[in-house]
């Protein structure tokens, strides 16, 4: 008898994993590979080998974690498709779908960035290609899909716009980052890298654009609503992630450009005006960091701060926050800027050994997988 209980416990557990499987797992992707990406490039600007190992085991783990997690969320599509519905028609939870192509983009950046010595040559063009093409089409399909059933369901107020409302446009940002590497590394002057090169300024051009416009109403709704309830408070972090990403992005359109993209582009005479426009974006983001630390200590001294799984919101923006500076000082030859890659990356780490600690908690303590 105790040999069926437990497997009917067993299969219970399974099914609820399944039914309640969210689509904000992800995000904790997202998040594991910016760390990777980011601890690479500290290891890379400041000579540090022993970090390189390091940044590479946060690239595998995302790996892992995208294949585990993709496997239940398919499955919940299959399985309880009114389950996903609701949460496609739900106002904040939507918007986090995206989250999933993302993750195939970002483990594309963690593998061209730290796997250089790991996967063969040959392999990393049609691996970091595939990647862009599976993780392109899954930003665009749900980017259109989020936001069509946004504008149709009547029952969306202003009073729901928070920072989660950034993520479709992030998610079309960030195709321009795998994109720009492909054409500057691997496609320059190749009809497939101009084809990717332009795929990368659409979403670029979407993106930036949906930033501004969702932007407006989401800062609109912090001014002159009430603040949102603790447990979305960290997603007032994801404002960095825009400009951090555009920073980045702009970096590496420089260097596809110089890799050769045709549309009969002269490099040189745009890489100052290039330059200035990203300078102008970080400026934003750090901008925006300091703003998120004031209000960060608002919700701990004048509310409550509990752990939520989204907490997992604070990861991936301090992570494109700490790329983005990197990634600016390289592109400026601004050496000062190394040292704000390190220190947030050093925050970061903290901070995603923190939350995966408690995650692992709430998963063992059988708490993740029910009904919200």
């Amino acid at each position: 008898m105790s040999e069926v209980k437990a497997a009917t416990t067993t299969r219970s557990r399974i099914a609820n994993t399944i039914e309640f499987f969210g689509p904000q797992w992800f995000g904790s992707t997202m998040g594991t590979g910016a760390v990777g990406i980011a601890l690479g490039l500290v290891a890379a600007q400041f000579q540090v080998a022993a970090l390189l190992p390091l940044a590479q085991f946060f690239v595998v783990l995302t790996a892992a974690m995208t294949v585990g997690y993709t496997l239940p969320w398919l499955a919940r599509m299959w399985l309880y498709p009114d389950r996903v519905w609701n949460d496609l028609t739900h106002p904040i939870r939507s918007q986090f779908f995206p989250t999933m192509p993302i993750t195939l983009i970002v483990l594309g950046l963690g593998i061209a960035r730290t796997m250089g010595d790991v996967v063969p040559a040959g392999l990393m063009e049609p691996l970091l290609t595939a990647l862009f093409v599976v993780g392109s089409a899954g930003i665009f399909g749900f980017g259109l899909l989020v936001v069509t059933l946004m504008f149709t369901n009547d029952e969306i107020g202003t009073e729901h716009g928070v920072f989660a409302w950034y993520i479709p446009p992030v998610s079309h940002l960030v195709v321009p980052l795998l994109g720009f590497e492909l054409v500057g590394t691997y496609l320059g002057g190749t009809a497939t890298g101009q084809l990717v090169f332009l795929v990368s300024m659409i979403a670029l051009g979407i993106g930036t654009f949906m930033f501004l416009f969702f932007g407006s109403i989401v800062l609109f709704r912090y001014a002159y609503e009430s603040l949102p309830r603790e447990k979305l408070a960290p997603t007032f972090v994801i404002g960095l992630a825009p400009t951090a990403v555009l920073t980045a992005a702009i970096a590496k359109l420089a260097h596809a450009l110089k890799g050769g993209v045709g549309l009969d582009l002269a490099v040189e005479p745009l890489v100052p005006a290039l330059k200035l426009l990203a300078l102008m974006m970080w400026g934003f983001s750090a901008w925006w960091f300091v703003l998120t630390a004031a209000l960060v200590i608002h919700y701990v001294t004048r509310r409550t701060h509990p752990f939520f799984f989204t907490w997992w919101a604070y990861t991936f923006p301090m992570g494109a926050f700490a790329i983005s500076a990197g990634s600016l000082g390289n592109f400026l030859g601004v050496d000062a800027l190394a040292y704000v890659l390190a220190t947030v990356t050093g925050l970061l780490v903290l901070v995603w050994i923190a939350t995966a600690a408690l995650t692992g908690r709430m998963v063992l303590r059988g708490h993740a997988f029910t009904p919200e």
